[in-house]
């Protein structure tokens, strides 16, 4: 996915229970779609279908605002 032009980022996390999200960031439309047609991301939904998912639900976006928080370390 990273060489997808348009390309920002991504953010993922799983539960022991077995839910997981995964958010990926685009510059706009325009990589959300290359990304969408690459031939690697594909056959990566098609194993997804095949093999893993039961469900899964796919929201597009725009961030209009972000901020962070990261506690410093402890000597």
């Amino acid at each position: 996915m990273r060489d997808v032009p348009g390309f920002l980022g991504e953010d993922f996390a799983h539960t022991p229970g077995g839910l997981s999200i995964s958010v990926a960031y685009f510059r706009d439309l325009d990589g959300i779609e290359r990304w969408r047609r690459h031939p690697e991301h594909v056959a990566a939904k098609r194993r997804g279908r095949e093999r893993w998912y039961e469900r899964y639900a796919i929201h597009i976006a725009r961030v209009e605002h972000a901020h962070s928080f990261q506690r410093p370390r402890r000597p």
